[in-house]
C-alpha cells in the first residue's frame, strides 16, 4: 500500500507538483550513486531537534514577525551531514524555472522562479522519501498548530539552494505561490547573508544551524536573499499546497 502524507489518502508520490522538474531538464531518474553518508537514508528521530521531538508547539515556535514562525527543526550534525551528501552528489544546477503556475490549470499564468543554484533531492535516490517522512512526522503537527485550517494536498519537489559569491550569491525580492513556504538555514561558514522581509524590515541573519522559518506565500510575505561576500550559504528548502 502506497505510503500517505496526511489521512486523506492521497498516495504520497502523487501530491509533488511537476515530478519532472527535478534534477538537470529531460535526465533520467540517477542510478548508481554512492552515498556518502548512509546512515542519511533513512529516518532516524536524531535528525530532528530534541524540542521538537518533544512535541510542545507552544514553547519552541517562535513569531519573529507577523506570521514569520522560527524554530529548531534539525540538530548540527544532521545539517553538516546533508551538505556534505549534497555536495558529494554534486548535481548542481544554475538555471531559472519557468513553470505552469501550480494554482493555475490553463498554462497561461506562470510562475517566473529568481536564478539560483539548486540540487533537488531526487537526484540523491532515496533522500526524497526520507524527507517526507519528516514532513510527515514532524512538520505537519507545527503547520497545522499554526494554520488549523490548512492541510497539504500538494508539494513542490525538495531542494537544497545553495549562494556563493562566484555564482548566485543572492536572490532578489519575489514572492512564493505556493500556501506556506519552508526555508532550512543548513550552515554558517559565510559571511553576509540573511532572509529579508521589507514589509517589517525583518531579517534572519545568520541563525544557529538546523533552524527553520516558516511563512505564507502570496504577496503579503514578498522577501529576498541578501548577498553573501564569503563562503557558501545552503538552505533546504520546502512548498506546499
Amino acid at each position: 500500500m502506497a505510503e500517505k502524507l496526511d489521512n486523506n489518502d492521497v498516495p504520497l508520490d502523487s501530491l509533488v507538483f511537476n515530478p519532472e522538474l527535478g534534477g538537470p531538464a529531460g535526465v533520467a531518474p540517477r542510478v548508481g550513486y554512492e552515498p556518502l553518508h548512509p546512515e542519511l537514508y533513512t529516518y532516524d528521530e536524531s535528525f530532528i531537534a530534541p524540542a521538537v521531538r518533544g512535541g510542545d508547539i507552544g514553547r519552541f515556535v517562535t513569531e519573529d514577525a507577523e506570521q514569520i514562525y522560527r524554530w529548531q527543526f534539525f540538530t548540527p550534525e544532521f545539517c553538516r551531514k546533508l551538505v556534505e551528501e549534497a555536495e558529494h552528489s554534486a548535481e548542481w544546477e544554475t538555471r531559472r524555472d519557468i513553470e505552469d503556475n501550480p494554482l493555475a490549470a490553463d498554462g497561461v499564468v506562470k510562475n517566473y522562479s529568481p536564478w539560483d543554484t539548486t540540487q533537488w533531492l531526487d537526484r540523491l535516490p532515496g533522500l526524497e522519501r526520507v524527507y517526507f517522512d519528516i514532513v510527515r512526522k514532524d512538520l505537519e503537527p507545527i503547520i497545522y498548530r499554526l494554520w488549523p485550517v490548512f492541510r497539504i494536498q500538494r508539494m513542490k519537489r525538495p531542494y537544497v539552494l545553495k549562494y556563493e559569491p562566484a555564482n548566485i550569491a543572492s536572490m532578489g525580492l519575489h514572492f512564493d505561490v505556493e500556501t506556506v513556504t519552508l526555508l532550512v538555514y543548513l550552515n554558517d561558514e559565510f559571511e553576509g547573508g540573511g532572509t529579508r522581509f521589507p514589509r517589517w524590515n525583518y531579517t534572519t541573519g545568520r541563525p544557529p544551524v538546523g533552524t527553520a522559518i516558516l511563512f505564507p506565500g502570496g504577496l503579503s510575505h514578498v522577501h529576498e536573499g541578501i548577498a553573501i561576500t564569503a563562503g557558501r550559504r545552503y538552505l533546504l528548502c520546502g512548498a506546499y499546497f
